[in-house]
């Protein structure tokens, strides 16, 4: 399930990751994979799907300055009773092209949050746009 935020959030200068936080930003990029699976199984197509944590986002906002530098924060919460990895990726679109997508790692302790931000991660001729991201979680090592 993808989560699609369309919320506020003010711009502001590029902070470096803090402990246990990655960020990786690439301008227009995109990407297409496919997969199948046999039409007689029960199984999903993919499994990673099981993965999926779009309720440990809390509070997404993601927007674009008028001059068309997105940026976006969140919290991550962690309601488990194991240390978590997150993974959060968000991506502008612009119609049909990928403005700019970035991708945020953070480890979260168990029955904590952390809050996390991406500051004018992709760019667009002016604030139109979509801003989508997807989480997907594991136990973290």
């Amino acid at each position: 399930m993808l989560l699609l935020a369309l919320a506020g959030c003010s711009s502001g200068g590029s902070a470096p990751a803090g402990p246990g936080e990655s960020r990786t930003a690439a301008p227009s990029a995109s990407a297409s994979a496919s997969a199948s699976a046999s039409p007689d199984t029960s199984e999903p197509a993919d499994v990673s799907t099981s993965l999926n944590a779009p309720d440990a986002l809390r509070q997404p906002v993601c927007r674009a300055t008028a001059d068309g530098s997105w940026s976006f924060t969140g919290t991550l919460v962690n309601s488990g009773d194991k240390d978590r990895t997150f993974t959060v990726a968000i991506a502008v679109t612009a119609g049909p092209a990928v403005a700019g997508h970035t991708i945020i790692t953070k480890t979260v302790a168990a029955g904590q949050s952390a809050e996390i931000a991406a500051p004018n991660f992709a760019q667009t001729k002016d604030s139109a746009g979509i801003c989508t991201p997807v989480v997907s979680v594991e136990d973290a090592p």
